[in-house]
C-alpha cells in the first residue's frame, strides 16, 4: 500500500480499495487514523489529560458501525455452503476499509470558534459533520459494492439502512437545545442552529426509516453476493515506509497543538467540576480569577440554559452572585442566563414554575440592579404568574411591584 494508494481510495477507485482490502497490515494504519481522527474532535474540546478516554470513543464506535454494517452487507456470505470467505478475514478487510475513512474526519479539526460568531461557527461545524457524513456513506456504498458485487442501489440502501439507524441513535442520546416555541426560552444563534438540524435529521431519518428496512431487508434477501477479495492474493502488499510515516505524523502533529488548547481546556474542567459539585463560590472564584479569552472560544459556563441544563441549578448560582464580587465578564454572563431562565417562566419543560422558584425569582429580581431591565423585557409572561394558585400572597405583591416598578422606568424619557 503506498501514499497514492490511501488517496484513490477516497476517491472510491475499485483497484484501490481491493488493494486495501488485501494488505493485512493496512489495518493496524486505518487504527493509527482513527485514534487521529480522536484528536481531530476533542483536541480542542475535551480536558484530554484528565478524561483520555474520549480519544478511544472514535474506537469503539467505529467497531460498533463497522460491524453492524459487516454483518448487513456481507452477513450473507458468510452461510453460503461454498466460496464462503474466512470470517475473520473477511472481517479484517471490512474493518480496514471502515477504518481508512477516518483521515476524513480531520475536517473536524479546523477551528471555526476562533475566527466565526458563535452562529456562524456551529453552522460551519454541521455543515463539515453533513461533508463527511456524506462522503463516507458514498465511499462505503463504493467499498460494499466493490468487495462483494452487489449492484449499487443495493449497496447504497444497506449503507443507508444502517446510517439512518446510527443518525437516529446519535440524535436521541445527544442533548437537545429546548425548541423556542416549547420551552420559551429564547434560542441563541448556536442553539438555533442545532436545534433546526436536529429537528430535521430526526424527521427525515424517522420518516426514512421503514424504506430503507424494507429496501434493505428486500437486498438481503434478494441478492447473492460474491466476495471479491482473493483469499490468497498472488503479490503480498504491505504497508509503505511512506504510509506509516503519514499515519505516525497524523498522531505526532497534535504535540506542539495540545499544550495550547488543552490549557484552555483544563480551566473549563476545572470550573465544571467545582460548578457541579456544588462548590459554586470557588468556581465564580476561578472564572473570576481568569479573562474570558483564557476560556475556550465560545464555551459557555455552566449551567446551559437553552439545554434545560439544572447542574448547578441557575438559582443557586445566582444566590451566591448577589452577595460576592465577581469579574464583570462572569457576571454578566450570569445575569445573561438568569434573565433566559426567567424568560422560560410559562415553558412546558423550563422556568421557575414552583411557588418556591418563583419567590427565589422574585428576591434575586429586588436585588439585582438588573433586576427591573429583566421583569420589563420579560413582564408578560411573569404576569401570567399572578393568578397561579401555587404562588403566596407575599410572593404575588412583591412581584406586581416588580412589574409596577418595570412601567414606571420605562415609561420615563430616556437622558
Amino acid at each position: 500500500m503506498r501514499v497514492r494508494t490511501l488517496f484513490l481510495f477516497l476517491t472510491g477507485d475499485r483497484q484501490a480499495i481491493l488493494d486495501l482490502a488485501a494488505d493485512r497490515r493496512a489495518v493496524w494504519v486505518g487504527l493509527l487514523f482513527v485514534l487521529s481522527a480522536g484528536f481531530a474532535r476533542e483536541y480542542d474540546g475535551q480536558d484530554l489529560l484528565r478524561e483520555p478516554w474520549h480519544l478511544l470513543v472514535p474506537v469503539g464506535a467505529s467497531l460498533a458501525a463497522a460491524s453492524v454494517l459487516f454483518l448487513v452487507a456481507c452477513g450473507r456470505l458468510l452461510f453460503r455452503p461454498k466460496k464462503r470467505p474466512p470470517l475473520l478475514t473477511a472481517y479484517r478487510s471490512f474493518l480496514t476499509l471502515f477504518w481508512m475513512t477516518a483521515p476524513l474526519a480531520w475536517l473536524y479539526a479546523i477551528p471555526y470558534e476562533r475566527f466565526l460568531s458563535p452562529g456562524s461557527a456551529t453552522s460551519a461545524n454541521l455543515w463539515t459533520l453533513a461533508l463527511v457524513a456524506a462522503w463516507r456513506v458514498a465511499l462505503m456504498v463504493r467499498v460494499v459494492s466493490v468487495l462483494t458485487g452487489r449492484k449499487t442501489v443495493s449497496a447504497l440502501v444497506l449503507v443507508m439502512t444502517v446510517a439512518d439507524a446510527a443518525a437516529l441513535t446519535a440524535v436521541f442520546l445527544m442533548p437537545w437545545p429546548v425548541l423556542s416555541g416549547m420551552g420559551g426560552v429564547r434560542q441563541t444563534e448556536s442553539e438555533s442552529a442545532v436545534s433546526g438540524a436536529t429537528m430535521t435529521v430526526a424527521c427525515y431519518g424517522l420518516f426514512s426509516a421503514p424504506f430503507w428496512f424494507f429496501c434493505g431487508l428486500n437486498a438481503v434477501l434478494s441478492e447473492k453476493p460474491v466476495w471479491q477479495v482473493p483469499y490468497a492474493p498472488a503479490e503480498a502488499t504491505v504497508p509503505t515506509r511512506a504510509v506509516w510515516a503519514l499515519a505516525v505524523l497524523s498522531l505526532v502533529i497534535w504535540l506542539p497543538i495540545l499544550p495550547w488548547t488543552q490549557a484552555e481546556q483544563q480551566l473549563r474542567s476545572q470550573v465544571e467540576r467545582d460548578m457541579n459539585s456544588g462548590r459554586i463560590a470557588e468556581g465564580l472564584d476561578v472564572l473570576s480569577a481568569h479573562a474570558q479569552s483564557d476560556f475556550p472560544p465560545q464555551w459557555e459556563p455552566p449551567p446551559r440554559i437553552g439545554y434545560r441544563a439544572s447542574s448547578p441549578p441557575i438559582l443557586d448560582v445566582m444566590d451566591v452572585l448577589v452577595v460576592r464580587e465577581c469579574a464583570p465578564w462572569v457576571r454578566q454572563c450570569y445575569v445573561n442566563k438568569f434573565g433566559r431562565f426567567v424568560g422560560g417562566v410559562t415553558g412546558f419543560y423550563f422556568g421557575p414554575t414552583r411557588g418556591d422558584e418563583l419567590a427565589r425569582v422574585v428576591r434575586l429580581l429586588e436585588l439585582l440592579p438588573e433586576g427591573p431591565a429583566i421583569v420589563a423585557e420579560h413582564a408578560g409572561r411573569l404576569e401570567s404568574l399572578l393568578g397561579r394558585s401555587n404562588v403566596s400572597e407575599t410572593t404575588r405583591v412583591r412581584l406586581d411591584a416588580l412589574l409596577k416598578l418595570a412601567e414606571v422606568k420605562a415609561a420615563k424619557p430616556g437622558p
